[in-house]
C-alpha cells in the first residue's frame, strides 16, 4: 500500500480489502490442494491410516468451505466498494472522510 498524505475514502479502503481478501483465498485454496494430497502418502494398511485418511478428507473439504465463505466475503465487499464510490462521485468527495 503507498502512503498519502489525505485519508482513504471508503471505496479505497473497501478495494484494498477486497485485495487482502482475495490473496487470503489464494492461500486458503493452496491448504486446500495440499489437505487433499494429505491421505495419499500414508500407509493404507495401518489402522490408524484409514482414520487419518477421513480426517484428513474432511478437513480438506472445511478448508475448501472457507475459501467458498472468503470469495462471497470478497464479493459483498466489492459491491459495498462500488456503493461507496457511487455515493462518492454524487457528494464530491469521499465517504468516511
Amino acid at each position: 500500500m503507498t502512503y498519502s498524505p489525505f485519508p482513504a475514502s471508503t471505496a479505497d479502503r473497501l478495494d484494498a480489502l477486497a485485495r487482502d481478501v482475495a490473496r487470503l483465498i489464494e492461500r486458503i485454496t493452496d491448504a486446500a490442494l495440499v489437505a487433499r494430497g494429505l491421505p495419499e502418502v500414508v500407509d493404507w494398511q495401518a489402522k490408524s491410516a484409514t482414520a487419518f485418511h477421513e480426517r484428513a478428507t474432511t478437513w480438506a473439504g472445511d478448508v475448501s468451505g472457507l475459501a467458498c465463505l472468503a470469495e462471497t466475503v470478497r464479493f459483498d465487499t466489492l459491491r459495498a466498494r462500488d456503493r461507496a464510490a457511487f455515493v462518492e462521485s454524487l457528494s464530491g468527495r469521499a465517504v468516511g472522510r
